[in-house]
């Protein structure tokens, strides 16, 4: 079968740093295929109606529309974009954040939509929406070896990811807030995965508060194993549910390496910590709220581990690809 990957953007400045295009990446290595970018730029434009992202694409569109199967279209949220008219083949869109259940799309894009877990699911069908698979994201669990996490005495390590791609981000992603909880509470320490966007901003904030000798800025890519050889647990706060991927890298990582994980309430990975019980769903972005949550998880560390651990198996890259093949197969009878 021949797919053509459709992406929001470009991919970032820093390479494997995204989780979206690690994902692209893994579905290309095993089904083969090109990777074309709905907007030119890193930043989705803000002044350009959305429906209307990536009509500059229509000759390289047509061109494809020739020789390939299918379509698989990843984007933050459902959007009918006009550009779809010019696609005669299947097209697949994953909606790679969460399902905002007041959302309500002025019309449905022709496609077969995928979402990562079955509340997001019973949402859109509820709106009528027929052609909804579930396909949950997945890592390559082999790539990830950790020893089994040292208790967190003196120091607990957070792992923070999702970086901002935006000022306001710094709030609307929590990071404002982990450096609030760093000031409260002396035994955290944080390191930050980075894209190579808004670093020095990021970085004269932490020196400003003086904490730059507790917070560790890696803006590079490496190794994840060794990352978490030096943490305790990993976080991703969001404000709203279309900032962060519905299960982001980061946190599929942490607990594939045995790392509880903290995690919004409105990122759809947060039912899946809740069910497993390998960390702490925040309800609000709260200070007091998050202080507590991680003291919860300092005090019963062994426990939150061995469930990090277990959950973490659960979220193979093989059986994502796997997944997906069917639903490519499917569409293609």
């Amino acid at each position: 079968m021949r797919v053509l990957y459709i992406s929001p953007s470009p991919p970032p400045k820093v390479q494997g740093t995204d989780g979206l295009f690690t994902e692209i990446g893994n579905l290309r290595k095993f089904f083969g295929g090109d990777m074309i970018s709905l907007s030119p730029a890193r930043s989705l434009p803000t002044l350009i109606p959305v429906i209307l992202y990536g009509m500059h694409q229509i000759p390289a569109l047509k061109r494809h529309n020739k020789n390939v199967d299918i379509f698989h279209l990843f984007f933050p949220y459902i959007a009918n974009f006009r550009v779809l008219r010019y696609l005669s083949k299947p097209i697949i869109y994953t909606i790679i954040s969460g399902i905002d259940e007041k959302y309500q799309p002025r019309s449905m894009p022709p496609c077969t939509l995928v979402v990562s877990s079955l509340h997001e699911a019973e949402i859109l069908r509820s709106r009528g929406c027929l052609h909804v698979h579930v396909v949950r994201p997945g890592i390559d669990l082999s790539q990830i070896h950790v020893k089994p996490p040292q208790e967190p005495d003196p120091e607990f390590v957070l792992l923070a990811g999702s970086a901002p791609w935006t000022r306001r981000q710094f709030d609307t992603k929590g990071f404002n807030l982990l450096l609030k909880v760093l000031t409260r509470l002396p035994q955290i320490r944080l390191i930050c995965l980075w894209r190579g966007t808004l670093y020095q901003e990021w970085s004269d904030r932490i020196q400003s508060l003086g904490l730059a000798d507790r917070v560790e800025i890696i803006q590079e890519k490496a190794d994840i194993s060794a990352i978490f050889s030096r943490c305790h647990a990993a976080v991703v706060l969001s404000a709203t549910s279309d900032l962060v991927k519905s299960y982001p890298n980061s946190l599929m990582e942490a607990l594939a390496a045995g790392r509880p994980v903290l995690v919004s309430r409105s990122i759809p990975m947060s039912r899946y910590v809740e069910d497993k019980g390998c960390g702490k769903v925040i309800e609000d972005l709260c200070l007091e709220e998050l202080i507590n949550a991680i003291g919860e998880i300092m005090d019963e560390y062994s426990t939150f581990a061995r469930a990090a651990s277990l959950a973490g198996r659960d979220l193979s890259v093989t059986q994502m690809i796997d997944d997906y093949r069917h639903l490519y197969q499917n569409l293609m009878e």
